[in-house]
């Protein structure tokens, strides 16, 4: 039996989500439109290797943002495909993982700007460029000149297909909103409605203590 994926294209948009944020939801809806997207899969880190867990928001809790902040998306999809493996979230396993399932299927990575700029240091940065085609976002227009400049050397060493998402611009980022939630809670517009309300009723990050 074919398998409902199969033929399509995916866009893979993994990170901590701690927490997520419009800017995540933005950026997705920009690479969905404007490379033409069946849907698009965010993938939570389980066990991050860039990041200590002890410091990490527990993941049912950074699962549970996720699936509030998507779940009027139809074409948003959640999977703990990360969070339920038990060794280091790298993605090059996971995109591995998803190419052995899913053959047919044409995979999109979704990246910023900031995680390009050190990509050649990754884990086997050859095979996620064998496995998927890299979409990165833009933060700022300032920042296409340096993205397209990455984008050339990475090319010169690896094989790959890497384009910048030019919509989905939004300056903000997941440690700006930890670092000033208990002195700031103006910062919660950032996130989505629901996702804010969450965060509120759990005490997350300091909001709502002051």
């Amino acid at each position: 039996m074919k398998s409902k994926c199969q033929g399509k294209k995916i866009g893979i948009f993994g990170g901590s989500f701690d927490p997520v944020h419009k800017g995540h939801l933005n950026i997705a809806q920009s690479a969905y439109e404007e490379f033409a997207l069946d849907e698009v899969r965010f993938i939570p880190a389980g066990h991050s290797p860039n990041k200590l867990e002890a410091e990490m928001t527990s993941s049912v809790e950074r699962a549970k943002m996720v699936a509030l902040a998507i779940e009027d998306y139809p074409y948003f999809k959640l999977s703990m495909m990360e969070i339920e493996a038990q060794e280091t979230s790298f993605t090059y396993l996971t995109l591995t993982r998803l190419k052995e399932q899913y053959p047919d299927t044409q995979f999109y990575f979704i990246m910023g700007a900031d995680s390009l700029d050190y990509f050649e240091k990754w884990c086997h940065p050859e095979i996620i460029c064998e496995k998927a085609i890299l979409l990165v976002a833009v933060r700022k227009e300032l920042d296409l000149p340096q993205i397209q400049e990455k984008i050339h050397d990475i090319k010169a060493l690896f094989p790959a297909e890497i384009y910048p998402i030019y919509g989905g611009k939004t300056d903000v980022s997941s440690t700006e909103l930890r670092l000033h939630a208990k002195n700031d809670n103006s910062y919660l517009k950032m996130l989505p409605e629901k996702v804010a309300d969450y965060i509120l009723e759990r005490g997350l990050y300091g909001y709502g203590t002051k």
